[in-house]
């Protein structure tokens, strides 16, 4: 039966022509199965144990908003327990029956996670099979990558990047060339039919901030891993982004980082100039709970954004985003100077570097005080060693000072974003 009704909610998805298109945009829900919220240990900056509850206030509120497509971009469950892909799929059936075609792609905690919670692990046939429904059927055989076409003017592409069977878990992702093969080929077919190509992938292609790859590298692609096959060579960052212009893409989806911003880059294709916006929602499980609305019409390919927050248990969801912004500044600062460096490093700059990492989470760095923030981290920079603090200020400055128009106003309540090619 279930099949049957998401059939008739795709049929009405393919009437879809000519028209602005309403899309909802979820990530990093990492959710819990009720059954196993009891296995949880400390929470380490999300709210795993309400997890289940934001994620359906979250769909109330797309439901209530008349979407014509729902897309998840990754990090579906808290470490990829099978009951925790069940209880998703279940609820993402029920979005399905009421009107809204669901297309999904897993993120670094879904598959293979050896720190899953009780004793059923996920394997990529599992998650294949457990969400079905939900992948394109445009399908690349290396991967859990696909292709959706929607209606008679749109496309979606979701591109599986995430390294599994390792036995170690693994944040960042890595493109092959396999991956940019296979999408060449299908986004030549799909815009040979006249359609607009959105992208959705789980870590970000675009950097949102300035030394981005050297300073947090596990939020993007790495190309230190091989996992596809000894034939299927890593590609670098510039090559995976200008493959992504070459395939005619302006826009792209993307998690994984937790953060609510929008980073804009322009390549070269055909000698003309080609820009590609990377849209990162914020996890649902972090305060303050974003997702997006984006209404999108395929013939201008104009993209009109809204951010949107569920609010539940705020003050103890912004104490935990604390909690986990101190633990980021002193791995990160551990990482760069060693653990005694760090420590005095985290002791002039600590309480201000946590300030800007939690007001660049939240997306609203004006609001949050962004230019007072920077002002107060420059001036204690003399203390810490000049070549930390030259990439130090490079990095807050693109985090706290790059209003564009689009970082920034694009969170507040009732505040529409609009993006073109």
């Amino acid at each position: 039966m279930k099949h049957l009704i998401l059939s008739a909610a795709i049929f009405c998805c393919a009437l879809l022509s000519h028209a602005d298109i309403r899309i909802a945009v979820i990530s990093d829900c990492h959710i819990v199965a009720g059954e196993q919220v009891s296995l949880l240990g400390k929470a380490g900056g999300k709210m795993d144990a309400q997890s289940l509850e934001l994620l359906q206030a979250a769909l109330d509120s797309i439901k209530a908003e008349k979407t014509d497509l729902l897309l998840i971009s990754g990090d579906l469950t808290y470490n990829g327990e099978k009951q925790g892909h069940h209880t998703m799929s279940d609820l993402l059936h029920k979005v399905s029956a009421a009107g809204t075609r669901v297309l999904i792609v897993p993120g670094n905690h879904d598959i293979l996670n050896p720190y899953h919670l009780g004793d059923e692990e996920t394997t990529v046939h599992d998650f294949r099979t457990i969400y079905a429904d939900f992948m394109g059927n445009i399908r690349h055989e290396g991967s859990l990558s696909w292709a959706q076409r929607i209606g008679k003017d749109l496309a979606i592409i979701g591109l599986d990047a995430n390294i599994y069977g390792t036995g170690q878990y693994v944040s960042d992702g890595c493109i092959t060339r396999s991956h940019l093969e296979w999408l060449e080929h299908t986004a030549h077919t799909l815009r040979s039919e006249g359609r607009m190509i959105i992208a959705m992938v789980h870590q970000q292609l675009l950097e949102h901030v300035n030394n981005q790859a050297s300073l947090l590298p596990n939020t993007l692609y790495n190309i230190s891993y091989q996992h596809t096959g000894n034939d299927d060579r890593p590609v670098t960052a510039a090559e995976a982004r200008q493959a992504f212009a070459d395939a005619g893409i302006h826009y792209v989806v993307s998690g994984h980082f937790h953060v609510q911003d929008i980073a804009g880059a322009d390549f070269t294709v055909n000698n003309r100039t080609w820009r590609i916006w990377d849209i990162s929602t914020g996890g649902l499980s972090t305060y303050p709970s974003y997702f997006r609305m984006l209404n999108v019409d395929p013939k201008s390919q104009k993209v009109s954004i809204t951010s949107k927050t569920v609010n539940l248990h705020t003050d103890y969801s912004a104490n935990l985003l604390k909690e986990q912004a101190q633990s980021m500044v002193k791995s990160r600062l551990t990482s760069l100077l060693g653990k005694t460096l760090a420590t005095i490093a985290f002791y002039i700059l600590g309480d201000n570097l946590c300030q800007a990492l939690i007001a660049f989470t939240q997306g609203d760095e004006p609001h949050h005080g962004g230019a007072d923030i920077y002002d107060r981290i420059h001036l204690d920079t003399d203390a810490v060693q000049t070549e930390l603090k030259d990439k130090l200020l490079n990095t807050l400055h693109s985090m706290m000072l790059d209003y564009n128009g689009t970082d920034t106003t694009d969170v507040t309540p009732d505040i529409t974003v609009t993006l073109q090619p």
